[in-house]
C-alpha cells in the first residue's frame, strides 16, 4: 500500500510546512520593510515653529537671515534637512520639488535646509536645487550648530523631513529617505 504523506523533517515537521513557513517568514519581512517605509518615525519631536523662528540662516545668495523670515504664518510647513554630497537627499529633492509645484508659497511654506556641506559652493547648490525644480525661495543654510537645536540634539541622519501644522505645531517627523511616508506626508498637506 502506497501512501502520499511527506517524509517528516526536524521536529515532526514536512517538507511543505518547512517551506510554508518560510514563505510566510518572507512575506512578515517584505510586510515590515513597507510599514516601515510608510511610518513616522517617532522620538522628540521639534519644537514649536514659534521657538525656531529666530535660529540664524544663510540664504541662497549669502545674505544672513533667519528661519521665521522663510515661514509664512497660517499654513503648513515643511522643513527638510539635506547635503549636496547624500544620496537619499537627492532622491528625495523631486518630491519635495512636486510638492511645491502642487502646493504654492500661499499654501505651503516649503524650507530646505542645507546642513552639514560646509566644502559646497552657492554656486554647485544652487545649481543642484535648479536640476531638481525646488525653486530658490525655500533654498537656505544653517549651521551644524543650530541644525542640532531644531533637531533638540538628535544625530546628524538625514535627509531629516518636519511637517508643521498651520499653528506652527509640529505634525510629523521623517528621517531617511522614505518615498511612502513622503507620500502620506503629502495627504496631510491636502487634508
Amino acid at each position: 500500500m502506497t501512501t502520499s504523506r511527506s517524509e517528516a523533517g526536524p521536529r515532526g515537521w514536512s517538507a511543505r510546512r518547512s517551506l510554508g513557513a518560510a514563505a510566510l517568514a518572507a512575506l512578515g519581512v517584505f510586510a515590515a520593510g513597507l510599514w516601515n517605509g510608510s511610518r513616522f518615525d517617532g522620538g522628540a519631536a521639534p519644537p514649536p515653529l514659534a521657538e525656531l523662528r529666530a535660529l540664524p540662516v544663510t540664504r541662497g545668495d549669502g545674505r544672513p537671515a533667519r528661519l521665521g523670515d522663510a515661514i509664512r504664518p497660517g499654513r503648513p510647513t515643511l522643513v527638510s534637512f539635506w547635503a549636496s554630497w547624500c544620496g537619499p537627499c537627492r532622491k528625495e529633492a523631486p518630491t519635495l520639488a512636486t510638492l511645491r509645484r502642487r502646493h504654492g508659497p500661499s499654501d505651503l511654506n516649503l524650507v530646505y535646509l542645507n546642513v552639514h556641506d560646509a566644502g559646497a559652493d552657492r554656486a554647485t547648490l544652487a545649481a543642484m536645487t535648479r536640476a531638481v525644480g525646488l525653486p530658490a525661495d525655500g533654498y537656505l543654510v544653517m549651521a551644524d550648530a543650530e541644525a542640532v537645536r531644531f533637531t533638540r540634539g538628535l544625530d546628524g541622519a538625514i535627509p531629516r523631513t518636519y511637517l508643521f501644522d498651520p499653528r506652527g505645531r509640529p505634525a510629523a517627523t521623517i528621517i531617511g529617505y522614505k518615498p511612502l511616508a513622503l507620500a502620506r506626508l503629502a495627504r496631510l498637506i491636502e487634508a
